[in-house]
């Protein structure tokens, strides 16, 4: 077996193969499809099995929780027994997509304890590039007996993720760059990123044809990320898929340890008093739901309504708030404590993100705006006054 314990290449697994003890997952799935299993069923590595990322690999997701929150772990081990992996088997996972989708189970399998589970390098179309055969059909191999207990590799949800954060580490974002941004989202209820978190798309860990690139090329990559060995590092992605991927490849880097957030974006986009940041710089003054600026305002933050007089004349004011200049911030606000919470508001993010980014540059420390402004803030049944 080759020495790498991330990756097995096509000839390494030709050779396995026939001598047994090495169980194949098939793990081919894309968000939005199409389904892996009808093309698993047309055309797969010999003895390989499917195994369902949204069914074996994950619980349902539910509210608060995420679209792929951790299965429990009898429930992963039913799967496992099904797929016939006893204990002491390489397990070797592969799709056809870059290993995006196999390498959460190689993740998965980890975090449950096993310890040889690697990634097929090119996964299915370097399999069918270097000639190699095919089967159709359901593999139904024998029941296996491994035993899985969860927590071998370490994972954290939204607080764990923001004291990574705020304790010093790096927290890289697998999605790709335009989600990170804010710009682009189709199934997400929020724009944007954690505050701090660093952009990194998994996508750029491969070569054109879908292989991981080499661990040196790798190690400089993660360097210029702010990552290097002994770092502490955390990863998330939309919903804690790819985010394994760039795990596998942190660790053919060098860098191990690195932690799973599993519930990622799709847990902390839905969680109203979690902030979030839009823009390609990892801070900025976070956007907060008006349920939570609210909330802030109640626990003495000043809340700053920055929009024009005609506007607050048609739309409605705000019991409480102060009227602020966006042509004035530095002169309003030169005698108010830096240490003082404040809460932006505007018509639109736009608005207040310029007035929030100015406040940050006068040294206030605690600065959001709200996420939809005053539109959001009114459908919201927070308090106004027409």
């Amino acid at each position: 077996m080759t020495q790498s314990p991330v990756l097995v290449s096509v000839a390494e697994l030709a050779e396995l193969l026939p001598a047994g003890r090495v169980r194949l997952l098939d793990v081919r799935w894309r968000l939005g499809g199409p389904a892996g299993h009808p093309q698993y069923l047309e055309g797969h590595i010999p003895g390989a099995v499917y195994a369902d990322l949204d069914t074996d690999l994950a619980a349902p997701g539910a509210p608060g929780e995420g679209r792929h929150p951790l299965p429990d772990v009898a429930d992963l081990q039913a799967a496992a027994r099904r797929w016939g992996i006893n204990a002491g088997d390489t397990v070797v996972a592969y799709d056809d997509n870059g290993n995006l989708a196999a390498a959460r189970a190689r993740w998965l399998l980890r975090w449950a304890g096993l310890t040889d589970v690697r990634l097929l390098d090119g996964g299915l179309p370097a399999w069918l590039a270097a000639g190699q055969p095919v089967a159709s059909g359901e593999e139904r191999p024998e029941p296996g007996d491994v035993v899985l207990a969860a927590g071998a590799l370490p994972a954290v949800g939204p607080d764990g993720a923001a004291a990574l954060v705020a304790g010093g580490g790096v927290l890289l974002d697998a999605r790709a760059s335009g989600r990170y941004q804010g710009e682009l989202n189709n199934i997400d209820p929020r724009l944007g990123h954690i505050p701090g978190a660093v952009s990194a798309p998994t996508t750029d860990n491969l070569t054109a044809d879908g292989r991981f690139r080499d661990g040196k090329e790798l190690a400089e990559r993660f360097a210029a990320l702010g990552v290097t060995p002994g770092a502490t590092v955390g990863v998330y992605c939309g919903s804690g898929v790819t985010a394994a991927h760039e795990i596998a490849a942190l660790e053919l880097a060098g860098i191990d340890g690195a932690v799973l957030y599993p519930g990622s974006w799709s847990q902390w986009a839905t969680l109203p008093d979690r902030p979030v940041v839009a823009g390609a710089e990892p801070y900025g003054p976070p956007l907060v739901r008006p349920e939570e600026a609210a909330r802030r305002v109640a626990a003495g933050a000043v809340l700053v309504d920055v929009r024009s007089a005609p506007r607050r004349e048609s739309d409605g004011a705000i019991p409480g708030a102060i009227i602020g200049d966006r042509t004035k911030v530095a002169e309003e606000f030169g005698s108010t404590p830096r240490e003082r919470p404040i809460v932006v508001i505007c018509g639109s993010v736009d608005g207040s993100r310029a007035v929030a980014e100015e406040l940050l540059g006068l040294g206030f420390t605690d600065v959001v705006h709200v996420e939809g402004g005053y539109p959001a803030w009114a459908a919201a049944g927070l308090p106004t006054t027409r």
